[in-house]
């Protein structure tokens, strides 16, 4: 989920078009010890649990909003190690 401190950073990158944003980070990534391939992995596992939050992690309804098979979401979870969202039980 996303915490609070990250909500606020992102409010102040606002007035940014997300090409200024990835500019900023990969300048920021550039500039330390990962290797490329982390880096990757981390930007792709960070957005990809971002859209799952946006569409609620229904996958079906994320393959539609970003053109992107249910099954390649998928297997990118599974790559990544990210969870479904948990179901809650109903108790009789």
């Amino acid at each position: 989920m996303t915490d609070k401190r990250t909500l606020e950073l992102v409010e102040q990158f606002d007035d940014l078009t997300i090409k200024k944003m990835m500019k900023i980070l990969a300048y920021k990534a550039a500039n330390t010890k990962l290797y490329f391939k982390e880096i990757m992995d981390e930007f792709e596992k960070t957005l990809l649990q971002a859209l799952l939050e946006r569409y609620d992690y229904n996958k079906l309804k994320m393959s539609l909003g970003v053109h992107m098979h249910r099954n390649t979401i998928t297997k990118k979870m599974d790559k990544l190690k990210i969870k479904d969202k948990e179901k809650k039980v109903k108790s009789k």
